[in-house]
């Protein structure tokens, strides 16, 4: 089957939608599926990745409707261009404001949110009216709705009565005998005795409230990695090098990827994930599959992925992250049995050779029953 992703950033970047797309074309693929990605880009141009066509388009109209009219672009791309496109696949609630326009032509669509975008911070308060009216304009107008995490499932049988299929997104299992990068050394870190902040700068995902609970907290001989970054706000990550100011045992490394975060990833003390709202967080998975003890706010999007085995802390409390910073330093010993536990809850129920069958026997079902019987040939060879 031939599918169009329509609604990411460059996938180079492999941020969290990103990422999800990255895996899922490259797993499909493997499948016999035919992929096209659109990314938005500071470049037009086009490449193949791991086997599938990567479609860049650059950068217009501005943050707030550079993914709608990049939406738009890319739909009418693939509808002249790819003509034989049979699944538009749209990622988050702006760019799929333009599915109409492929269902006019009888070919179908999907819908996956990745979040509530709406409640993101990064979004003026009247962008953020304007992204809820887009949840709920699509939520009604969508057959066809795929969500990252239950708590969205629900959210959408409650608020709109509209069924949606819980897909959640996944990950690799790290290979057998990985070789650390040199950024331990290069920042003077030492294993197991360092705590790790990986993903986006931004004010939801609190790494502000991390830094203030960690310098409050009896961290003696621990450092604080803060691992990510924004370019699009540069103020805000200024205002955290502000907080971090004297203090030689918090660590900016900027975006990491590659060996660099897997060496990160592999041996920190403990993986903080404080956010105030997720979707359901692919850096999370990927700490849990390198055995990462994991200091989580305790919303349903991280109880999703984490089970019984999270160190919970309140969003946006500073006494509770300090208060389970100083708990996992001193209770090591007993918490090591967690390391194993989400290492195989991930290997159980979130890699991505379990995700993108689930996928396709979603997508076989959305495209008729003519594309079944060749999906599910693919899945008996494996």
């Amino acid at each position: 089957m031939k599918i169009a992703f329509i609604g990411g950033r460059d996938i180079k970047t492999l941020g969290g939608i990103e990422n999800y797309v990255f895996n899922l074309a490259t797993h499909l693929v493997e499948l016999g599926h035919e992929p096209i990605v659109y990314c938005e880009s500071n470049r037009n141009g086009i490449e193949c990745v791991n086997g599938f066509k990567v479609i860049y388009h650059k950068s217009f109209g501005g943050r707030f409707f550079c993914k709608i009219l990049l939406s738009l672009k890319s739909t009418i791309h693939a509808l002249t261009k790819e003509g034989d496109v049979e699944l538009f696949h749209y990622n988050a609630w702006p760019p799929s404001l333009w599915s109409w326009i492929p269902r006019l032509v009888g070919r179908k669509a999907l819908l996956e949110g990745h979040g509530h975008e709406w409640k993101r911070t990064k979004y003026t308060p009247f962008q953020q009216k304007i992204m809820h009216f887009m949840e709920w304009f699509t939520a009604k107008i969508h057959k066809n709705i795929l969500v990252v995490s239950d708590e969205q499932r629900l959210y959408f049988a409650t608020h709109y009565s509209r069924h949606c299929v819980t897909i959640p997104t996944a990950v690799n299992m790290p290979k057998e005998n990985e070789a650390d990068s040199d950024i331990l050394s290069r920042y003077e870190l030492e294993r197991g005795r360092y705590f790790l902040y990986l993903g986006r700068l931004v004010q939801d995902k609190n790494p502000d409230y991390l830094i203030k609970a960690f310098r409050k907290a009896s961290t003696a001989g621990y450092k604080l990695v803060i691992a990510g970054s924004n370019d699009p706000q540069p103020e805000y990550v200024e205002h955290l090098h502000h907080l971090a100011a004297g203090d030689k045992n918090i660590i900016f490394t900027g975006a990491v990827y590659g060996a660099d975060k897997n060496t990160l990833l592999r041996h920190n003390t403990a993986f903080c994930i404080p956010s105030t709202i997720e979707g359901l967080a692919i850096t999370l998975l990927e700490a849990m599959s390198y055995g990462s003890i994991c200091i989580a706010s305790d919303i349903p999007s991280n109880k999703e992925g984490l089970g019984d085995n999270g160190i919970w802390v309140t969003a946006e409390d500073i006494d509770s992250l300090a208060e389970k910073i100083e708990y996992t330093i001193n209770n090591s010993d007993t918490l090591s049995q967690i390391k194993e536990q989400n290492r195989q809850r991930i290997e159980q129920n979130f890699t991505w050779d379990i995700i993108t069958k689930r996928y396709v026997e979603y997508i076989s079902n959305v495209c008729g029953d003519s594309h079944h019987s060749s999906c599910q040939s693919n899945h008996d060879k494996d």
